[in-house]
């Protein structure tokens, strides 16, 4: 099925090709990625045209909350003659958008993320399906073409596209492990290649170290990472080598991994408060020498290193290759799939200027603007390339001041931007840990009727499996209850929903 989409997207696309080309000049002539500018209307010059309000909601981050006044809205608003009235969303986005859209008061543009949420609420006619528009958003259509996969990932069982395609603003990985290095050089220690060896090596931190908690922790969610080193997974997965759809939580390889965490609680190699940890004194551990490797995220190599060098110059946070377990590889992630974006409301009065303004943003120009800003503002160009001026002087000055990399305008991004931030310790890790990220993951999309069918279920056991594997961490549950836990996962109705996973992917197949 998904082949079919593929095909009829192309349809689609050729289509409006040829109803461009045979209706005249009335029209303007497609541009492709490589436009500089967004395609304007032919019909009337650009200064006879009063730029369209448009409202634009999206997710307002704690660490850069929204700022309507922007250089990137304005910007952007210049390409696509828009004037952007931002918001965001009030709370807990996942909990906002459903109540906006059940309000009827739709802003023009909505930030969603992730193909579910866009798939329910397309397929109750909230959203406007974008391929039904592509004879107005050439930019688009050309970058559809270069990116295929991109696009069938975010396609819906009827092959409905409500958001649009995204790529760069977070390479194609982000998280990794990191660790001391300093202090595995002072004391001699060699990096773990297993995780037996990633074991002793944190027995032997906390022999040296007794205050410590060398492996630090907060929840049962790095069970993400460590799951993957063992060959299984945290959630729901397609399994390459028996071609299924399998629940990692329930296999033998994943009690394997969680028999590590649970050790290392008993011995006290990760943090007892486990669960209850968050950044601020995760950033407290990793600086002070209370944790030693944590799993973290490019940038905050640089993050760690510079908050602990005024105390401690020696000190040194970088990636190592990740230990493996049971004899699988180690991996630091997946490849990343980055599934965010906008969409268009059904009940927009202003679709046109909305479709405007996604396609303007499938340009070089846009792609400049949302990752670089302006020139002589925010970068340079020196011998050809662009690089950012001292005001942009990291990733959160980048987005609190400028709102580079924020929600809603990183459809087309260039991650070198992103590199160029790092300063040379984090780029070496950064090209090392890339080698070590396993391929991203097969996608089951589905039908309105299937999700609802699963929904209930997956909840509970989604609930089930987070209280029973921390309880299971931190002792409260003895491991040897591990049949009684996996028989209680079936009891939720777990068949049934592999088998819905598997009757959506098998149809995408098709």
């Amino acid at each position: 099925m998904r082949r079919k989409w593929s095909m009829a997207i192309t349809l689609i696309l050729l289509t409006a090709m040829i109803a461009a080309c045979s209706s005249g000049n009335n029209n303007p002539p497609a541009a492709s990625p490589n436009s500089s500018e967004p395609v304007a209307d032919a019909t009337k010059e650009p200064s006879e045209q009063p730029p369209t309000k448009l409202t634009m909601m999206v997710q307002s981050h704690p660490s850069w909350p929204v700022n309507k006044d922007w250089l990137v809205y304005r910007e952007l608003g210049k390409l696509a003659n828009v004037q952007l009235d931002v918001s965001g969303y009030q709370g807990d986005w996942w909990e906002a958008i459903p109540l906006v859209i059940a309000s009827g008061d739709m802003p023009d543009l909505m930030w969603m993320s992730g193909p579910d949420i866009i798939h329910k609420h397309g397929g109750e006619g909230a959203l406007v399906n974008l391929l039904d528009h592509m004879d107005q958003m050439p930019n688009l259509q050309a970058w559809i073409s270069e990116h295929q996969e991109i696009t069938d990932a975010l396609l819906s069982t009827d092959g409905k596209l409500y958001m649009n395609p995204a790529q760069g603003a977070y390479g194609d990985w982000d998280g990794l492990w990191l660790y001391r290095e300093d202090i595995f050089l002072k004391n001699n220690l060699a990096v773990p290649k297993t995780y037996e060896e990633l074991f002793d090596v944190l027995v032997k931190l906390k022999e040296l170290y007794p205050d410590s908690y060398p492996l630090f922790v907060p929840n049962w969610g790095t069970m993400n990472q460590i799951a993957l080193s063992f060959g299984t997974a945290n959630t729901f997965y397609y399994n390459e080598q028996s071609k299924k759809w399998q629940y990692g939580p329930t296999e033998e390889s994943y009690k394997q991994a969680l028999q590590f965490l649970v050790d290392a609680y008993a011995a006290k190699l990760i943090p007892v408060e486990f669960g209850s940890l968050d950044e601020n004194k995760r950033n407290e551990m990793i600086t002070t020498n209370q944790s030693f490797i944590v799993y973290g995220y490019i940038g905050q190599i640089d993050s760690f290193n510079n908050l602990a060098r005024g105390e401690n110059p020696e000190f040194k946070m970088a990636q190592f290759t990740p230990p493996g377990g049971a004899g699988n590889p180690g991996y630091h992630g997946k490849e990343f799939r980055f599934q965010e974006g906008l969409t268009v409301a059904s009940n927009s009065k202003n679709k046109e200027a909305a479709f405007r303004f996604i396609d303007s943003m499938f340009t070089e120009k846009a792609k400049e603007v949302v990752s670089w800003g302006v020139e002589g503002i925010t970068f340079e160009k020196v011998d050809g390339k662009n690089k950012y001026l001292p005001i942009v002087k990291d990733t959160a000055t980048r987005a609190v001041s400028f709102g580079l990399r924020t929600a809603g305008v990183n459809a087309w991004f260039d991650n070198e931007a992103n590199i160029s931030l790092f300063n040379e310790e984090t780029k070496a890790s950064y090209m090392e840990a890339g080698k070590h990220i396993a391929p991203a993951g097969q996608v089951a999309t589905f039908t309105k009727e299937e999700r609802e069918s699963i929904s209930l279920k997956q909840q509970a056991i989604s609930k089930f499996v987070s209280e029973n594997v921390s309880k299971f961490i931190i002792g409260q549950r003895p491991m040897s209850e591990w049949d009684a836990y996996v028989k209680g996962i079936n009891d939720l109705g777990l068949s049934d929903v592999l088998n819905v996973f598997e009757q959506a992917y098998a149809r995408s197949q098709q």
